[in-house]
């Protein structure tokens, strides 16, 4: 990702780093966007605090050490604004600049700048604020874990997210108008229902159906009309931005796809338990009936941070492995251990804790190369003979 060349014999230059975060950054403004439009005002705010806590942080660290590759402020304003497309719209100002000061010191600069760090800069912002300010140190007006809110559809965009009021469900977000005196529904989150359905000690739902019922229709799910970060929600405008970055190479194809179909198998086959006192059951998309079971695993991919991980943050060029093989076992690996985590452990970031775990193990996953043309295998090379079949 060099200068791009101008003479022959280059068929082809290759695009500057700081087009491609130019790029990249724009495709992120499109969940931002939607984020916006669900959570009003207050969504450009957080985007905004930590979109400049990054730049401005990035900026200090290199007049202090002049490390070079701290120069481009491009890559700064991208890890800023993924950090707030992780963060609900509704923090107090100190989260995202205090989530910018991690992502920017701890997850890059102490690496040696761009090119360097090993997990994805904001992820590692995203879980010091989920560290540092877990409940009950902020207000549990402001962040309850299970109840977050999102505007009603008559109060879009300049509404308040903080004047929430509480509802049981939501049934037709597109038709429901905002409750008296209140700008926004504050609701369960589909995430934590599914949670339900492993969590020990507790009352459980009779049967996944149950747990199905209370959930918001798939539509409104796809539009991202429930409660989530900034940009976790809107599952069709992550889409279309991520094969955005597809068509233009940045993403390969393959690791979003197959981070989305580890996660689709393992809720599949990943075991659950209903009523009480009941045993384990494995293979939830059959125990009552394939349309119960490919709802229930829709739900999973639709109701919280999978597809934002898997098209944005899993795909960080620098945190991932390089060749295809090992991006295959990494996104294989990210996406099965983000359903795992979400179901049986209490971690308020399952996916983003997954993405930073297997980013840990890519410079092993580097290891993995293809085999050069004309290169003896590994039994050839040993002078062992080669096996029948």
């Amino acid at each position: 990702m060099g200068q791009a060349a101008a003479h022959a014999p280059f068929l082809r230059a290759p695009e500057a780093s700081r087009s491609i975060f130019v790029v990249m950054f724009v495709a992120a403004c499109a969940p931002l966007g939607a984020g916006v439009v669900l959570f009003g005002w207050r969504a450009l705010v957080v985007a905004a605090l930590s979109v400049g806590g990054c730049v401005l942080t990035e900026t200090a660290y290199y007049r202090v050490t002049r490390t070079p590759a701290l120069l481009g402020r491009s890559h700064a304003a991208l890890t800023g604004l993924l950090l707030a497309l992780t963060l609900p719209a509704f923090v107090p100002w100190y989260v995202p600049l205090t989530g910018a000061v991690f992502a920017t010191i701890v997850g890059k600069a102490i690496f040696g700048g761009m090119g360097h760090f090993l997990w994805q800069p904001a992820l590692v912002g995203r879980l010091a604020v989920g560290v540092i300010f877990a409940p009950p140190l902020l207000p549990i007006d402001l962040l309850n874990p299970q109840q977050w809110p999102v505007l009603a559809v008559n109060r879009v965009i300049l509404g308040d997210v903080q004047e929430a009021r509480s509802v049981r469900a939501i049934r037709d977000w597109g038709r429901t108008p905002a409750p008296p005196q209140a700008d926004a529904f504050k609701t369960q989150r589909p995430r934590e229902m599914l949670r339900e359905l492993t969590r020990p000690g507790e009352a459980r739902p009779a049967s996944i159906v149950d747990t199905l019922r209370r959930m918001p229709p798939v539509r409104d799910l796809l539009l991202g009309a429930h409660g989530g970060g900034i940009g976790e929600t809107c599952v069709l405008v992550i889409l279309v931005a991520g094969l955005y970055l597809v068509y233009r190479n940045y993403v390969r194809g393959f690791l979003p796809g197959m981070f989305i179909l580890a996660a689709v198998v393992t809720a599949a086959v990943a075991p659950v338990r209903t009523g009480q006192g009941q045993s384990w059951r494995w293979l939830p998309i059959a125990a009552e009936g394939l349309d119960v079971g490919f709802s229930y695993v829709a739900y999973h991919l639709t109701c919280g941070e999978i597809m934002l991980a898997a098209w944005f943050l899993a795909t960080e060029m620098t945190s991932r492995p390089v060749t295809a093989p090992a991006q295959a076992i990494f996104a294989a690996g990210c996406g099965a251990t983000a359903v795992l985590l979400r179901l049986y452990t209490p971690l308020a970031i399952p996916t983003y804790a997954a993405v930073l775990a297997w980013n840990t193990f890519t410079p092993v996953l580097d290891v993995i190369r293809p085999r050069v043309l004309g290169q003896k295998r590994f039994w050839q090379r040993r002078g062992a003979p080669r096996p029948e079949g």
